[in-house]
């Protein structure tokens, strides 16, 4: 029996990942019921081809919108700097759709999807103590688990971290937040100037000095939304991670901002304010005993500027079942090599994509002044996709190597290399382009 911590997106990814790889698996969360915050998420090219590998998306293409292209624009006025395609190389290049979809939604399909496949799901089943050597876990109310193999999805804040590393080891802050907005489509409707806002899917992005907003628009369970997602530094109390209030902060923040942007707020009554946080590498996700693993954000939480947090959880998830899936690396006395195989295909693909998202953060958030008007330029010359673009988002061979990830493929050839030299024969595939912003030349 495997025991699943958290019933979040990687937690059920891994949980149905599992279960169809043969084993007997069942999630323990710690909330009471199930209810959903947040907003917007990105499925890219990467992530949604496990989700159709394992059967997850007929219980969400209903609710899921395909952008056509990404647009990042001047701050001030709404000038666009440039366009970069999305739906076109997502479907003909890397051959899986990218998507938009509301958490909520995300999440009850994933749930659907689990039941389906005979998930067992537990609620209000708070971990209070980890025996990692055993493994047992015992909850809240005394009920005691013995499973073959615990794998930690408790988030940002997991407490099978600090275990695993025999160290604490909190979340670092950015030294930013969010502010995340849903506002329903219809109230655009007939406003001059913002009608594309709520008809066109698409990634929209005004960049600024130390702050980007992010604009999308999602299907809704009831009706279209428009997805804002405000980042600029935090000015949360301290031990505050969260908090729902007004929109008259984020107004005011940023009133200098596209005019257009502040038409949109009138019509937003309340706001949901989140702290970023980070993780640093971690040497390994595996207790030393190799009967409890980490997953997800609970191994590598990331800044949000690539939109790829969920993406690499599920990319976990796939690989972790996948190893498992393989009569050779299943059983329990080859659990150690399996988590050992696991490690080294993933750390070091997540560490890129973080260390591509905190560049990213720099390089969209620049001041004014030199630096800014050269990029800005270099952009406004080269519009679309490029190879050594100096923004990474059109940068065409770090997103070969971002969204054209076969997690598949790359589990195959791993395995195949395992059997054949060793597990510690087998390194991450993580490119070998730029993840930083390259100059513009003027």
């Amino acid at each position: 029996m495997i025991i699943v911590i958290g019933a979040g997106l990687a937690g059920l990814t891994v949980a149905i990942a599992l279960q169809q790889a043969g084993h007997k698996v069942t999630v323990l969360e710690s909330a009471p019921q199930i209810t959903y915050i947040g907003a917007g998420i990105q499925v890219s090219s990467n992530s949604s081809r496990v989700l159709r590998t394992l059967g997850v998306e007929p219980h969400i293409v209903k609710y899921c919108t395909e952008p056509v292209d990404l647009r990042m624009m001047r701050w001030k006025t709404g000038e666009v700097l440039v366009e970069c395609p999305l739906k076109q190389p997502a479907q003909e290049e890397y051959n899986s759709p990218y998507w938009h979809i509301h958490r909520a939604d995300f999440h009850r399909g994933l749930m659907a999807r689990a039941l389906e496949v005979g998930v067992t799901v537990h609620l209000d089943s708070r971990i209070t103590k980890v025996e990692p050597d055993i493994p047992r876990l015992t909850t809240k109310a005394g009920k005691a688990y013995t499973p073959d193999l615990v794998v930690a999805s408790d988030g940002l804040h997991s407490i099978c971290r600090e275990i695993v590393l025999g160290k604490k080891s909190p979340p670092n802050p950015t030294g930013q937040m969010v502010y995340r907005v849903t506002l329903p489509a219809k109230k655009l409707a007939g406003v001059p100037g913002l009608e594309e806002f709520a008809t066109i899917p698409r990634n929209n992005h005004w960049i600024g000095p130390h702050a980007t907003i992010l604009s999308y628009l999602l299907e809704g369970i009831e009706q279209p939304l428009i997805n804002f997602v405000f980042t600029c530094d935090s000015t949360m109390d301290e031990g505050v991670d969260t908090k729902l209030e007004g929109s008259e902060e984020v107004r005011e923040r940023f009133k200098e901002w596209d005019p257009r942007l502040g038409v949109m707020l009138e019509h937003v009554q309340e706001v949901l304010k989140w702290r970023l946080f980070t993780h640093h590498e971690l040497a390994n996700w595996a207790h030393p005993a190799n009967k409890v693993v980490l997953i997800g954000d609970a191994a590598h939480a990331m800044t949000p500027y690539l939109a790829q947090g969920a993406a690499m959880g599920i990319e976990d998830a796939a690989v972790l079942a996948g190893i498992l899936a393989e009569p050779d690396f299943a059983t329990v006395d080859k659990l150690p090599e399996s988590l050992k195989l696991y490690e080294n295909i993933r750390i070091k693909r997540a560490a890129r994509v973080a260390e591509a998202s905190i560049s990213s953060r720099y390089f969209t958030q620049m001041s004014d002044g030199p630096d800014q008007e050269a990029r800005d330029k270099w952009m406004l010359e080269h519009p679309g996709i490029w190879e050594q673009h100096i923004n990474i988002r059109s940068r065409k061979e770090f997103l070969d190597e971002l969204f054209g990830y076969d997690v598949y493929t790359v589990l195959s050839e791993a395995l195949a290399k395992a059997r054949k030299e060793g597990v510690d024969a087998v390194t991450a595939q993580v490119g070998t382009s730029s993840v930083s912003a390259i100059p513009a030349v003027l």
